[in-house]
């Protein structure tokens, strides 16, 4: 646990507060730092960490104007896409992490 305090700049206590619910879940960039760290997916602790919160965060800061148009539209929109829609969406996100 001391490599990952460290490795994410944090106390043990924070990390050992964040796994027994006493802190709310990590935040995406570090959840992001994490699963770099043990080479894991880091969808699934990014979707756990969300649903823990309520909500998804997007980082506006490191991208497009046309970007942060999309996220608001996407965030408007996100309760009206049916299930073909977000299958649609997943597809270009797939295709865009295999090509990287």
């Amino acid at each position: 646990m001391l490599d990952l305090a460290t490795h994410l700049g944090v106390s043990v206590v924070f990390i050992s507060d964040v796994e027994r619910g006493n802190r709310a879940p990590l935040t995406p960039d570090k959840i992001l730092k994490v699963t770099e760290l043990l080479d894991v997916d880091p969808e699934p602790l990014l979707q756990a960490a969300a649903e823990s919160r309520g909500s998804f965060e997007l980082d506006a800061t490191r991208v497009s104007g046309k970007a942060r148009q999309v996220g608001a539209a996407l965030m408007r929109g996100w309760t009206e896409l049916d299930e073909n829609d977000l299958e649609k969406i997943a597809h270009i996100l797939q295709r865009r992490r295999q090509s990287e």
